[in-house]
């Protein structure tokens, strides 16, 4: 816990024979001694002042709680467990949409306290534990108990995303280090979050996030998208383990891209990989661009529950990245989005391209 301080500068005691009069800047000290510039002598005034400004910067020093060298800038934070010498648990407050929270050398316990940036609103939120994470176990809040949400032993994949609800407006998340850690040892607890809000008074409904977007919907994020692309679909596949579905795009016109969702094809090629998973994955997309001459190619995704299948034509493919990961938020057909964006084009936030 931080502690408050006051900052006072004690004034000069006067002696006994001197009490009640003004202080005497030429006063005689024997560690006060005339300071020199350039062999020029300065008032003892000034020296006097130096003297408190350096006891001033000791006793800040001294007051300063070990754990302020954690750094949190309201959506990260970073710190270390060595700093809370494995005594009570440290409390993080984070007030936006996204973020990380890394966790070097876990020790008793971080409180993590989650508040959606739209003040008063609730907000459903996923986690994503790091690729490396060790050394910690991740609990939610609930009403009278912890519940259990990530611990690498858990029977469930690492790279399961794991979801959950506000409550009144934030969650908060309680993070514990295991016991018997090696000090020896470096261990990280690291983890990515995202939030999404939700319309006061809604009630978080997973179909949500199957239902076609409206034209509003459509116009907005294709101004807001992290991937916009035109193309066809070339394969699907359910991915039981990790609750989503993967969609293959083989894309004739590649509109805009924040992460490298879709790559060209004399440019995809089977890249060193940490993760076995991902080295199947890009040599899967490498076996695709063997049928094609040219174009781009990328997997999207979308939640297993929303049973998406295949068809046949163009589509405009448009989504977001979250927690990382390519997600499919909308996906008209193109003739669709260019008689759309024909008859949008005085209110679009944007340049609508077909």
């Amino acid at each position: 816990m931080a502690l408050l301080a006051e900052d006072r500068l004690s004034q000069p005691r006067p002696d006994a024979a001197g009490e009640g009069r003004p202080f005497n800047h030429h006063y005689h000290h024997p560690h006060l001694r005339p300071c020199s510039i350039r062999g020029r002598k300065t008032s003892v005034r000034w020296c006097l002042s130096l003297s408190r400004l350096w006891v001033c910067c000791l006793w800040v020093l001294l007051a300063t709680p070990a754990n302020t060298c954690a750094d949190s800038n309201g959506c990260d934070f970073y710190g270390s467990g060595l700093e809370q010498d494995g005594r009570g648990v440290q409390p993080v407050y984070l007030s936006c949409s996204s973020g990380r929270v890394e966790w070097q050398y876990p020790r008793a316990g971080l409180r993590v306290i989650l508040k959606s940036p739209h003040k008063g609103r609730d907000f459903h939120a996923c986690i994503k534990g790091g690729a490396k994470f060790e050394g910690a176990r991740i609990y939610l809040e609930g009403h009278r108990s912890l519940l259990p949400l990530f611990a690498l032993d858990d029977g469930r994949p690492r790279e399961l995303i794991r979801c959950f609800t506000s409550y009144k407006g934030q969650a908060a998340l309680y993070v514990e280090a295991e016991a018997g850690a090696d000090d020896l040892k470096k261990q990280v607890a690291e983890f990515e979050y995202d939030l999404q809000s939700l319309s006061k008074g809604a009630i978080y409904d997973p179909l949500e996030e199957c239902r076609p977007c409206s034209e509003e919907e459509l116009l907005q994020l294709y101004c807001a998208a992290d991937f916009v692309a035109r193309g066809s679909i070339v394969g699907v596949a359910d991915d039981a383990s990790l609750s989503r579905t993967l969609i293959t795009v083989r894309a004739t016109k590649l509109i805009q891209q924040t992460s490298p969702v879709f790559k060209h094809s004399r440019a995809l090629k089977l890249t060193s990989s940490e993760e076995q998973g991902k080295e199947e994955e890009e040599e899967e997309l490498s076996n695709f661009l063997l049928e094609a001459e040219s174009g781009y190619l990328g997997r999207v995704e979308v939640p297993l529950q929303c049973g998406a299948r295949a068809g046949d034509g163009e589509f405009l493919v448009m989504g977001v990245m979250r927690l990382g990961q390519p997600l499919l938020r909308c996906a008209p057909r193109h003739q669709e989005w260019v008689t759309l964006a024909l008859n949008s084009h005085s209110r679009a936030q944007c340049v609508l391209e077909t």
